[in-house]
């Protein structure tokens, strides 16, 4: 076996310990006490019969890669364990955190003093704001006012308790990606200094901060809003009315930070720089360049990284030209991602749906470029249209499983709004940027932006009113989408057969 594919199977080993890791252990509850007691029996064990493959059959490879793929196995289930709420929870019963009086199965008073560890997630009419505690994270819903910014040590008293788990939807699960554990409600809050935190990421918020006030400066509502989604993946901002008819179009993903998203910006850059005589090899340097400029100008969040690292590999893919090259460092970056945060595979659906439409975009997208010849390739036109399709490909089926609904008018909604978005997102940031030394330039500069923005508004709004725009299938079971997967897979690998390119 090729030390390539050896390398493949180690990196999926690792994935799914993680992904078992997170059936089998429970999120949170007392049952959490039974694992840990077998665990590490249970590890030793794996282990103990790891070696025995490796060094008993020494002469034969099959059983000493299947003897590693068990120890990365086993590291992926204890990576997952490791970070797990249920872990932190079991600190805190222990009695090692500085909430004393914890009851996990009830409501209770307390008071902790804690510091914010993101940026606050301002509202309409409150914030919310995350307070890190040693391991534990707890998310509080307040008032706006005072303001809170990252970094500030508080002083909080109030009821703590679990997060909801509601019929459509799992908020526990939902909060758990982010290490958070409990919730609470206006609680009574007391700023004791600021300035803590990293110092990194502290000015990253403000510049991001800034970048935002600058869009919200030059153009009126809901574009700066809509631009503010575009470009940041801020959603608060939109009305309900203009959210919910996003989602009846299919075109949600456009406000969502995706690796769909900068590759997109990547690929008008590439264009650009060609259209300039730039040399390929430079201008895909200057591309990367550019990703990672709009990476720290938005703040830098781990969604954005994980969404421009996902950008960077299409455009690596289409420079070595030959995506077979490309496969192993895509498992590779999904491992570390993973290995960073472990409950992002279950549990994030934004990087479970930027994995798939960055697999789309690999994958399926040369395929449809020889069923789609006839497609202009100015502007990076065609790339985006086909890069939309081959993306939605890959991840519609995950989203009727997890939300019930498919849209029957997204792909019109799609191929009349989607050769504008990208021009839209680099006048809007080219003005934005500007936006911060000189406001009335900006406003002059983001006119054509107001322009793509109002269409792209009105485009969506008028296709949502269309009777039967979406339709519900729910209960739909997970063994469907497995088996749209495989046959995906089969297809593009018989495809490629016959084209004589090998992926895998």
């Amino acid at each position: 076996m090729h030390k390539s594919k050896i390398f493949l199977l180690l990196c999926f080993s690792f994935i799914i310990g993680v992904f078992i890791g997170s059936y089998i252990m429970p999120l949170i509850g007392e049952a959490y006490a039974k694992w840990d007691a077998y665990k590490i029996p249970l590890f030793l064990g794996i282990l103990i019969f790891s070696i025995i493959l490796i060094t008993c059959w020494r002469p034969h490879k099959k059983p000493i890669i299947i003897g590693f793929c068990l120890i990365v196995f086993v590291l992926g289930v204890w990576r997952f364990d490791s970070v797990s709420p249920a872990s932190a929870l079991a600190e805190l019963q222990r009695g090692k955190s500085n909430i004393k009086e914890i009851n996990i199965a009830n409501n209770v008073n307390i008071e902790f003093i804690g510091i914010i560890s993101d940026n606050p997630d301002i509202r309409s009419d409150q914030v919310k704001i995350t307070v890190k505690m040693e391991k534990t994270k707890i998310l509080i819903t307040t008032k706006k006012f005072p303001k809170y910014k990252y970094g500030d040590k508080l002083k909080i008293n109030g009821k703590i308790m679990e997060p909801k788990v509601f019929e459509d939807f799992n908020y526990k699960a939902y909060l758990s990606r982010y290490g958070i554990t409990h919730v609470m409600y206006d609680p009574k809050i007391e700023i004791m200094s600021q300035g803590h935190g990293n110092f990194v990421l502290k000015n990253l918020f403000k510049i991001r901060g800034k970048f935002e006030s600058s869009i919200n400066k030059i153009l009126p509502e809901p574009h700066s809003s809509f631009l503010a989604g575009l470009l940041l993946g801020a959603k608060r901002g939109i009305p309900k009315d203009l959210l919910d008819s996003f989602n009846i179009t299919g075109t949600t993903h456009i406000i969502a930070i995706s690796g769909y998203n900068i590759t997109i910006i990547a690929l008008l850059l590439l264009s650009i720089f060609n259209a300039l005589s730039i040399n390929r090899k430079y201008a895909f340097w200057f591309s990367v360049i550019g990703i990672w400029g709009f990476i720290f100008l938005t703040g830098a969040s781990a969604s954005v990284v994980r969404a421009g690292i996902m950008g960077m590999l299409v455009l690596l893919a289409m420079k070595s030209g030959r995506l077979s090259n490309i496969t192993n460092a895509i498992v590779l970056t999904a491992g570390l991602m993973i290995f960073i945060n472990p409950l992002i595979l279950r549990f994030d659906m934004g990087f479970q749906l930027s994995f798939l439409a960055t697999l789309g975009l690999v994958y399926v997208m040369p395929l449809m470029e020889k069923f789609f010849p006839f497609l202009p390739e100015k502007f990076a036109i065609k790339e985006s249209l086909l890069g939309t399709m081959s993306a939605q490909i890959t991840a519609v089926p995950l989203i009727i499983y997890e939300f019930g609904r498919l849209s029957l008018i997204a792909p019109i909604a799609n191929i009349l709004i989607l050769p504008l978005i990208p021009f839209t997102m680099l006048i809007g940031f080219v003005s934005g940027i500007i936006g911060l030394i000189w406001i009335p330039l900006a406003e002059f500069l983001a006119w054509p932006a107001w322009l793509f923005l109002m269409y792209e508004i009105k485009v969506v709004e008028l296709l949502s009113k269309i009777p039967y725009a979406d339709i519900e299938i729910s209960g739909i079971h997970w063994a469907w989408m497995i088996l749209y997967y495989i046959l995906l897979i089969i297809f593009i690998h018989v495809f490629n057969r016959k084209n004589k390119k090998i992926y895998f």
